[in-house]
């Protein structure tokens, strides 16, 4: 069995990369080479998530409004150069605290492995 914090690492980055990346790229008009940049991946890992390729559990972010405002605010404070990269870092891992707070990666843990059903482990500080 995974831990949570594979789960984590399978499925909540990279849903949370899509996400900044389509932001960046569609909203604040980053190239994708820029995009790829700030974020520390390749150009072709900014391709996958735009086509959907990579961070497919997109949608259960998208339906939490906290998360997405999160994301939102980090995406804009990146695109304007407020942050260094150490606070970059720092957000980054914040959002995914806040998610596992909600109790999101209870319910991927869950799908992934229904014996734990009900999962409230994901929950717990790091």
């Amino acid at each position: 069995m995974k831990p949570f914090c594979e789960v984590v690492v399978a499925t909540v980055l990279p849903a949370v990369r899509s996400m900044v990346t389509r932001q960046l790229i569609n909203d604040y008009r980053f190239t994708q080479q820029e995009a790829a940049e700030l974020l520390g991946i390749t150009q072709p890992a900014v391709c996958q998530y735009l086509q959907q390729a990579r961070g497919t559990k997109v949608k259960i972010l998208e339906k939490q409004p906290e998360v997405m405002k999160m994301i939102e605010e980090f995406v804009k404070d990146m695109a304007a150069e407020k942050m260094r990269p150490r606070e970059l870092q720092s957000k980054f891992c914040k959002i995914c605290k806040d998610i596992r707070k909600k109790g999101i990666i209870c319910h991927l843990h869950e799908e992934i492995y229904p014996c734990i059903a009900p999962c409230s482990d994901c929950k717990g500080e790091c």
